[in-house]
């Protein structure tokens, strides 16, 4: 059985801003003219009923003096057509009881009307009732007559409007006016309003939308090229004043922007010349210490402030060492650094992975590799590694068997100098820099490094698993 899965409201909603304000203004439009529609179609029928409280208040008035000077009651005839019986369109009698029936649709804005028109002609009464009932069926010949009593260009006649006064003798006066149907062509009048306006309006705001939608482009590219390559690349201003101004502002920014970051690296350099240069003076003094255990702890500590030195130099030069992606095998480059770690005794297991070639900086990814897999050798005992291909992207999956991180500690964990063995011994802690340098390869790439706990059945932590997530497309 195939499950068809309908789009939701979330999902038919446009996510540019072009789109959506496109999207509103044609929506505001319609509902507008919804309410237009329903203002024209109650508008019309307060008209029609005018009409017809108009035309009863005439009738009840002119049978009122009939039947107070004496004279019979008649009924306008309409010739030949008026004889067959119940065709009749318009009636007029006087009877003992309410010729109005329980089923009949009351109509108490024609009470309200007559009510407020008959004394003031004195006419006299104790109650007025008014409802509506079906028409009789007419031959075709009635057509042009039926419609000519609608009003003309009306639709055929479908309903009677009876309206009943009791009168102070106990008598009712009735009256039988025909109710005129709404016309067809209120609709078709604000269908077309609705395509005139949307031809007025929209057409233009396409137009403009698309224009300020090219501008947005090409700052937003800017500012993705500038996130990436840490260069100003001046964008031509375009579009409305207020976008054209946004642009100029980047493009000032951008630039002060790389210029602190190149006396950045003018420091930087300057720095790790000055700091290596009296280090490996250092260290050839300490080759002629005696004591063969302080020489070696001078040699350590001299190697762990060049390595913490090295790692400072790398982060802060990611994304800025000119080195350009080149086409790179991720299944071998996993095997090959899981081969040295199991060089190094290390337990180290690789799954089976299909050949991945993506475009990567190797240098960076390499060593962003080593740094999580380090970690998780040395925290978690093992290392279980698995390379994945999705739709436009590659995961690497690495597991381990130690005690985990606390939920809300693992953000910590990339933080700049933060280790989890808190002797700040870097034989077993590291220099605190290994996850930050790792994600930040990974943003450099386009990609992105998570870290969360790995749980049993029964939701115990049984370790730790790092994702590294890299675009192939």
């Amino acid at each position: 059985m195939t499950i068809v899965k309908r789009p939701s409201l979330k999902s038919l909603w446009p996510s540019s801003l072009a789109g959506r304000l496109l999207v509103t203004i044609a929506l505001a439009l319609l509902v507008g003219q919804l309410l237009n529609g329903v203002l024209l179609v109650r508008a019309q029928r307060a008209q029609a009923m005018d009409r017809v409280a108009a035309e009863a208040a005439v009738r009840l008035i002119a049978a009122t003096d009939r039947i107070e000077a004496g004279r019979p009651l008649r009924e306008r005839r309409l010739g030949r057509m008026n004889r067959a019986p119940g065709l009749r369109l318009r009636r007029t009698d006087l009877t003992p009881a309410n010729p109005l029936k329980p089923g009949m649709r009351a109509l108490p804005q024609l009470e309200e009307r007559l009510d407020a028109i008959l004394p003031s002609y004195g006419v006299e009464y104790r109650q007025i009732d008014a409802a509506a009932m079906a028409a009789p069926p007419r031959p075709q010949r009635m057509a042009r007559l039926s419609a000519e009593i609608g009003g003309r260009g009306d639709a055929e006649i479908r309903q009677l409007a009876l309206i009943a006064i009791e009168r102070p003798d106990g008598q009712w006066l009735s009256v039988g006016v025909p109710v005129p149907e709404a016309s067809s062509r209120v609709g078709a009048t604000i269908i077309f309003q609705t395509v005139v306006l949307y031809l007025v309006m929209l057409v233009p705001l396409v137009w403009l939308t698309r224009r300020i939608a090219r501008s947005m482009g090409a700052l937003r590219d800017g500012v993705a090229q500038f996130e990436q390559t840490q260069q100003a690349q001046p964008i031509e201003p375009s579009g409305p004043s207020d976008l054209a101004d946004l642009t100029r502002s980047f493009n000032a920014m951008s630039a002060r922007i790389a210029a602190m970051l190149n006396e950045k690296d003018v420091m930087l350099g300057a720095i790790g010349h000055d700091l290596k240069t009296p280090l490996a003076a250092l260290r050839v003094r300490v080759e002629s210490v005696p004591d063969d255990r302080q020489r070696g702890r001078m040699v350590a500590s001299i190697d762990d402030i060049t390595r913490t030195l090295d790692d400072i130099l790398s982060l802060a030069r990611i994304g800025r060492t000119g080195e350009a992606p080149e086409p790179v095998n991720l299944g071998a480059l996993v095997e090959m650094i899981a081969d040295e770690y199991r060089d190094l005794g290390q337990d180290v297991e690789l799954a089976d992975c299909e050949r991945i070639v993506a475009p990567l900086q190797l240098t960076w990814i390499r060593r962003a590799l080593r740094n999580v897999i380090g970690n998780a050798v040395r925290y978690g005992t093992r290392a279980r590694i698995s390379v994945a291909r999705q739709a436009s992207s590659v995961s690497i999956t690495i597991d381990d068997d130690g005690p985990g991180i606390a939920d809300d500690q693992i953000e910590r964990m990339f933080e700049p100098f933060t280790r989890l063995e808190a002797s700040r011994n870097m034989a077993t802690g590291g220099t605190g820099l290994g996850l930050t340098l790792a994600r930040a390869v990974a943003h450099q790439h386009g990609g992105t490094l998570t870290v969360q706990n790995r749980r049993g059945a029964d939701g115990a932590v049984e370790g730790l698993r790092a994702v590294l997530t890299l675009p192939v497309g």
